[in-house]
């Protein structure tokens, strides 16, 4: 059979070396030329068979991520079309010299389907179809039974099926009565088990009947196990989480994140009582509240849901969770073992309330802890920093300030709390006056301002800005007393404040000078001068709402800052390993986990090979964008290829008013020339993008909710704002004239 290309591809051989019933195959890497394929088929496999002509990538069916189904399969093709099912197969592999594609005769299965298989915990789950096995591995209603000690646990069944069978040459969709297969089910049990075996790691296996014969069509790793909880469901949700990380994000951020999201959690949980047996016993948990899909960042809000659950007020907190991060899941779950103790429910809110009355001391304290701490982290000498030495201040930073970031959740939660209540039965007159609250944006905008005009009094500091000369630039401010000052006092405030600023990877304000010199050339000739929200004859409850939800702006930028620090510190210590010879570029760091460098793992025991392997997944990942939710249920992964465009006008009104104009569609962050647009749309913001907001007349976003920062900052700034329209970017184009209705929650295109 020769070498073997891609993960699909090395499984199958492997089976088949073992005397499983395999149909034959062959395969190939994917820059062979057809002829060679022509003679290898010729060769080793029957040219008057139909055949299947799969993908057989390096980033499919891994231990961490399966991928299945992502690629391309061509079914049933006849000898003499292969090589038009060759190239689509071809062109759906991602930019790789390691990923092939298998020639595999096509068995036209009687009966088919998939078995999840755990020898551990002695569990399985089959789905199963009359027909062939396409209409099961594409998530058709289908069969369903459940496993426990290898016994039948639970089925699902219905009267009447749709499947896919090879019906005179071709495959066709037909209706067919459920019936159990009994002998059919025990026999795929009976080989599971042996390949699961085979293999020592859980199964995803594909099988097919034909003439009573058994083939296995493939077998993968499972990626996470679907036994994990009880409900074998997992729920994926951008909705909030792509504020902070949109779009792409690289595995040094990812796992940063995780890390961060852990331990605040797990220490707020500590803080309100939870007994911490509960918490290390459900650990997994905690380990997975966010999780990467293709390079994007998710809630796992099935994780959530069951960490909710261990404080009191789960029904209250759920609904408001929702609400406020306008999340798109109702899904029922067995929450039965996280609930919390009856001490617990008698302690909780006494506690509660002893916090609430020094709560505002509390938070004071804590902001000036953090302000002072980024002041001490700007005078470390990054330049001259050894890999010991930023590790040291790695630590030092996890270990204090970050340790004591639960103080922030606690304050969304009591934000959270009170939103619920105050907006329950209002009208939108009202719900508008409760959202009307201060926060740090219109400062910023202000401050921009005033330093952009001042800035460019100086003719020689404007044209070092037209010119896009950092080095003209350093040197004229050197001599402009006042313009520097200005500049080092917006810089010490908002420095930390770019688009994607949580992202470790992303270049920061003072390494990017070309977007800076757009934004300060840009609003040198606005006339802003924004006035701060006002909070008006507003109820005690309302203000102190207002207070937690201004708060929670402010730390949003503190965090900002101090993501700034690591971010820094990531780069020194990734300068150093290229002066040991470790990494090609230092910018190669951000392909490594977090772990590698916070000193939790030794430096030889680093895997640095994995930096080219996460290059070429993540160039890939970038080809397609995922949906914003999705479910995954029995350890089935539904196509996340987000190809339907949603043509409905309507999302959420989140500030009010209505504007006609010039729309611009991005992507990603940039600053357009200030006159030649007036309405932004995007998929989603974070408060970087609050300088473009600024200037713009209204604002669609794909994503978010209405205390979404795009949402909030809209409303301080008086701007028309319309959440979740969906697919945005794709129905509208810049240049197209755009209706925007932030009172009804409504956008139009008026011409295209």
């Amino acid at each position: 059979m020769g070498n073997h290309f891609g993960n699909k591809a090395i499984y199958l051989n492997s089976l088949n070396r073992s005397g499983f019933n395999i149909p034959a195959f062959i395969s190939v890497n994917k820059n062979e030329t057809f002829t060679v394929v022509l003679k290898r088929i010729k060769k080793e496999l029957n040219p008057n068979a139909f055949f299947a002509v799969r993908s057989s990538s390096s980033l499919e069916d891994g231990f961490k991520k399966s991928y299945a189904g992502h690629f391309k399969t061509e079914l049933g093709i006849k000898f003499d079309d292969l090589k038009e099912a060759w190239i689509k197969v071809k062109d759906a592999l991602p930019m790789d010299d390691q990923s092939g594609i298998i020639i595999q005769e096509f068995i036209p299965g009687d009966y088919s389907g998939v078995i999840f298989i755990d020898l551990e915990l002695k569990k399985a789950s089959i789905n199963a179809l009359d027909g062939i096995c396409k209409s099961v591995v594409e998530g058709w209603d289908c069969e369903q039974y459940y496993y426990s000690d290898w016994k039948l646990e639970n089925k699902y069944v219905k009267n009447s099926y749709d499947c896919l069978a090879f019906v005179n040459n071709e495959i066709i969709k037909k209706t067919v009565n459920s019936s159990l297969r009994k002998e059919y089910l025990k026999k795929v049990v009976k080989e599971s088990i042996k390949i699961a075996k085979h293999f020592k790691v859980p199964q995803d296996i594909e099988w097919t009947f034909k003439n009573n014969k058994l083939y296995i069509l493939q077998s993968r790793p499972i990626s996470r196990s679907i036994w994990t909880h009880s409900n074998n469901n997992m729920l994926f949700d951008s909705a909030n989480i792509g504020e902070s990380y949109s779009g792409i994000v690289l595995p040094i951020t990812s796992s940063f994140a995780k890390k961060l999201y852990k331990d605040v959690y797990i220490n707020s949980l500590l803080k309100s009582g939870v007994e911490e047996k509960k918490i290390l016993t459900n650990s997994k948990i905690f380990d997975e509240l966010i999780d990467t899909v293709y390079g994007r960042m998710y809630y796992r809000m099935d994780n959530w849901y069951r960490m909710m659950a261990m404080i009191p007020g789960f029904d209250r907190n759920n609904k408001n969770l929702k609400n406020m991060l306008s999340l798109n899941f109702d899904e029922k779950f067995d929450l039965s073992n996280y609930k919390p103790s009856i001490f617990l429910k008698l302690t909780y809110y006494p506690r509660i309330l002893f916090k609430f009355i020094f709560f505002d001391k509390i938070m004071k304290r804590f902001h000036k802890e953090v302000e002072s701490t980024i002041v001490e982290a700007a005078n470390w000498n990054y330049k001259e920093l050894s890999i010991k030495k930023a590790q040291y201040y790695i630590n030092f930073l996890l270990n204090g300030i970050i340790k004591k970031w639960y103080l922030t959740i606690e304050n969304d939660t009591m934000m959270m709390t009170l939103y619920g209540k105050l907006s329950k039965g209002i009208n939108k007159k009202s719900h508008q006056k409760l959202l009307d609250f201060k926060s740090v944006s219109t400062k910023q905008v202000n401050q921009l301002s005033l330093l952009s005009k001042e800035l460019c009094k100086d003719i020689q500091i404007k044209k070092s800005l037209e010119e896009k000369n950092s080095t003209s630039f350093k040197k004229y401010m050197r001599r402009n007393f006042e313009a520097n000052k200005l500049f080092n006092s917006y810089i010490n405030k908002f420095g930390g404040r770019f688009a994607n600023e949580s992202k470790l990877e992303t270049r920061d304000i003072n390494e990017d000078f070309d977007s800076l010199s757009d934004l300060l050339l840009t609003y040198s000739t606005m006339n802003t001068n924004l006035k701060e929200s006002a909070n008006k004859s507003e109820t005690f409850f309302e203000g102190l709402f207002k207070k937690f939800a201004s708060r929670r702006e402010d730390f949003r930028l503190l965090r900002a800052n101090m993501f700034g620090v690591f971010r820094k510190l990531s780069i020194s210590i990734g300068k150093e390993y290229v002066k040991k010879g470790l990494i090609k570029n230092s910018d190669d760091i951000f392909y490594l986990d977090f772990e590698d460098i916070d000193g939790t793992i030794k430096m030889d025991d680093i895997d640095f090979s994995k930096i080219n392997i996460r290059k070429k997944e993540y160039n890939f990942f970038k080809t397609f964008q995922p949906p914003s939710h999705f479910k995954v249920a029995n350890g089935i992964w539904p196509s996340l290829f987000d190809s339907k465009v949603d043509q409905s006008n309507s999302g959420i009104g989140a500030s009010r008013g209505k504007v006609t104009g010039r729309a611009v569609v991005l992507e990603e962050f940039s600053i357009p020339e200030k006159d030649s647009f007036d309405i932004l749309i995007t998929r989603r913001t974070d408060p970087g993008w609050t300088s473009l907001m600024a200037i713009s007349k209204g604002i669609v976003v794909e994503h978010g909710g209405i205390l979404s920062h795009a949402s909030i900052v809209a409303r301080e700034l008086g701007i028309p704002a319309v959440i979740g329209i969906k697919n945005a970017c794709k129905r509208f184009k810049t240049g197209d004239t755009i209706f925007v209705d932030g009172d009804k929650g409504v956008v139009e295109a008026i011409s295209k």
